[in-house]
């Protein structure tokens, strides 16, 4: 039987999660989510659904951390409702 050694990189994965190309990737999936939220809107006077990505800084247990979290946020009360009443936004990430 052979023996196999594989050896993690932390740097390395902190240089990817942490990447202008995972940025991207995060940022155009939680436009995408939030472009589809506002679709399902009920209340057209409601100012709807916002994507934004940031910079996490949880630590972890392999190294220091971080990596890029998006999210897609209600801007008013009457976005908060149809999503409680509605789902609006669950169902864009379905």
């Amino acid at each position: 039987m052979t023996n196999i050694s594989i050896t993690f990189n932390s740097e390395g994965f902190r240089e990817i999660l942490t990447g202008e190309g995972v940025k991207s990737v995060v940022s155009e999936e939680a436009e995408k989510i939030a472009l589809k939220a506002n679709g399902n809107l009920t209340d057209p006077d409601s100012e709807g659904y916002e994507a934004d990505v940031f910079l996490g800084s949880m630590m972890s247990k392999y190294g220091h951390g971080g990596r890029w979290i998006g999210e897609v946020v209600a801007m008013d009360y009457k976005a908060s409702a149809d999503e409680a009443e509605m789902k609006s936004l669950s169902r864009a990430v379905t």
